[in-house]
This record gives structure tokens, C-alpha cells and sequence, in this order.
């Protein structure tokens, strides 16, 4: 068979599966995971102050710490709408990023700091019926806030295949958290 009729496809791999630093690569762009978290706007507002600095999840990416988590303000509830344009400015945007330098395993709750509940603004018994059995909390550090919050679709998420990460167009905000590229 004649050399020159032989594509080559590239192929998409993982050097680091385990690392914030994670990359993929297809031919020869690479690119940094990072993650996209939906947060309810009465919890933005609590980050925006400064007063929320852990994140209680169900689950946790599978990246060493730090790394760097983008917060997608999930839709508005009317009665907040109508409240105030600021409500309206966050609707359904990405309003902010964080560095996620801790994850904690709360099972339950014998693994985290003794302040967690002043952390996640939650008390134990809320901790506990959200999580049912075994969570994470996401610690909160260096928190940007955007002047010009982003629409979802500014991002590009990555999803896992057999031979590693690709890119694909997001269409609708994940209901937890999902991987995307690192917007450095």
C-alpha cells in the first residue's frame, strides 16, 4: 500500500489523568482540565461576601489539588428577580472562578475541619441529609470575581473517551460540576 494514502488520525491521550495540571492532547493542542460548578444564587451570594468558603458536593473530581473551579450561577427564582438588577446581571451566567486547594472527605463529617459547618454556612443535620452517607467539601481560595460575567457557552467542555479527554460544546450547565478547559 502506497505510504501517502495513509491518514493519520490523531489521537486524543491523557498524560495525567490524576493532575489539575491534566492535559489532553489531539495532534498538538493541549489543554489544562479544570471545573464547572452549578451553584444556587442564595449560595453565590454567600461566596460573593466571603462568607461561604467550602463547597459540600456528593462527589469530587478526580484531580489532585489545587485546581481551578468556575462558578456557574444557576437560574434566578423570580421573587429575587424583581429584587434587584444585580440578580438579573448573574441569571444563568459564570460569574466568578476559585482555586479549589483542599477537598475534604466528609463521612460523615469525621474527616474535616471542626468549623466545616461555618465554612459551608449549612449545619450538621443539613450536611448530613444532603450527603446521606459520604460527600466532599470543596475548600474555597483565591476567589476572582468577573466585572462581565461569561455565558456558558464561552466554555468548552472535555469528555472522557477510552483514549482520554476531548472537546465538546456545551449545551446546558451540569447539574453537579463537569470538566472543562482551563481558560487560563
Amino acid at each position: 500500500m502506497d505510504k501517502q494514502k495513509i491518514k493519520s488520525v490523531p489521537r486524543l491521550t491523557t498524560e495525567s489523568s490524576n493532575s489539575s495540571k491534566a492535559t489532553w492532547t489531539a495532534g498538538r493542542c493541549k489543554v489544562s482540565k479544570a471545573v464547572l460548578l452549578s451553584i444556587r444564587p442564595e449560595w453565590c451570594k454567600k461566596i460573593l461576601g466571603g462568607e461561604k468558603t467550602a463547597e459540600i458536593r456528593k462527589s469530587r473530581p478526580n484531580l489532585e489539588t489545587p485546581f481551578k473551579v468556575y462558578i456557574y450561577c444557576t437560574e434566578i427564582p423570580d421573587r429575587l428577580r424583581t429584587v434587584s438588577h444585580e440578580w438579573q446581571r448573574l441569571d444563568r451566567k459564570v460569574i466568578g472562578e476559585f482555586i479549589c486547594d483542599k477537598v475534604w472527605e466528609l463521612a460523615p463529617l469525621n474527616r474535616s475541619p471542626d468549623d466545616i459547618e461555618q465554612q459551608a454556612c449549612m449545619d450538621r443535620d443539613a450536611i448530613v441529609r444532603y450527603l446521606r452517607c459520604k460527600g466532599y467539601a470543596w475548600h474555597i481560595s483565591d476567589l476572582k470575581i468577573y466585572d462581565q460575567p461569561r455565558k456558558l457557552r464561552a466554555f468548552t467542555g472535555l469528555q472522557s473517551t477510552r483514549f482520554g479527554m476531548r472537546p465538546v460544546e456545551i449545551t446546558r450547565p451540569p447539574q453537579s460540576w463537569r470538566y472543562v478547559e482551563d481558560n487560563k
